[in-house]
């Protein structure tokens, strides 16, 4: 009979660890645990499956198949290469370049062995997927105070009415894709925009995204684009 020792190698926290680098690394190119493996069908390389890529980010995988690392690899080694030959949905292929790959600080992309040896615990997770300090509570209500101050010039610059102005940024963040904002998030942003509330601490920690960008921020950007492109195309 096996020992059940070794379901203790890698610990639990290696593989939580791990898994929090793989959903971080979807955030940053907006995909979606399925993408590696339609990527893989349409070019015809082998990749992951979406069931194990879920399992991976949730640590549920003890030990897996040493092909897994190698499927990752592989995907890191194409998105370097920028090589999405193959690919004949146009929208797949915007969505995998959006993707960055995982690299070492040194600028050398990461290997099938990277990813085994941060699986086991022998390797650090990269920069932007290390955990940050929760931000203080000057920190969170000085950064609410500087995004209300923005939407409000930004409403201005568009000649809104505040009210409108909501209304037209609402509708553009539920038409995201994928969603930047989730719904509570939303209501909790009216109200900073409007001066009623502040984020507290760890809801401005959960608004940084990898690259340390306030999700909120990106999402003023777009909505500032599509009034620009909206006053071009009906002046």
């Amino acid at each position: 009979m096996a020992s059940l020792v070794h379901a203790l190698y890698p610990s639990q926290e290696s593989r939580l660890v791990f898994g929090r680098t793989l959903s971080l690394w979807l955030e940053r190119g907006g995909w979606s645990h399925d993408i590696p493996l339609r990527w893989g069908k349409a070019a015809g390389f082998p990749a992951i499956a979406d069931s194990t890529f879920n399992k991976l980010q949730r640590g549920k995988i003890e030990q897996p198949y040493p092909v897994t690392f190698i499927q990752l690899g592989l995907i890191n080694a194409r998105l370097v290469a920028r090589d999405f030959s193959g690919v004949d949905d146009p929208a797949l292929v915007d969505r995998l370049a959006k993707q960055r790959p995982i690299l070492h600080e040194d600028g050398e992309p990461w290997i099938a062995t990277d990813f085994f040896s941060h699986f086991i615990g022998e390797q650090a997770a990269p920069e932007w997927a290390k955990e940050r300090p929760v931000p203080s509570l000057e920190e969170a209500v000085a950064a609410s105070a500087a995004i209300a101050d923005r939407f409000r010039q930004q409403a201005s610059a568009a000649g809104l009415p505040m009210l409108e102005a909501w209304r037209s940024f609402a509708a553009h963040v539920s038409s995201e894709t994928p969603r930047r904002l989730s719904g509570e998030e939303v209501e909790v942003l009216r109200s900073v925009l409007s001066g009623w509330d502040s984020w507290t601490p760890e809801q401005l920690q959960d608004l940084r995204d990898p690259d340390d960008r306030l999700r909120p921020d990106l999402a003023l950007d777009t909505w500032a684009t599509s009034l620009r492109n909206a006053a071009v195309t009906h002046p």
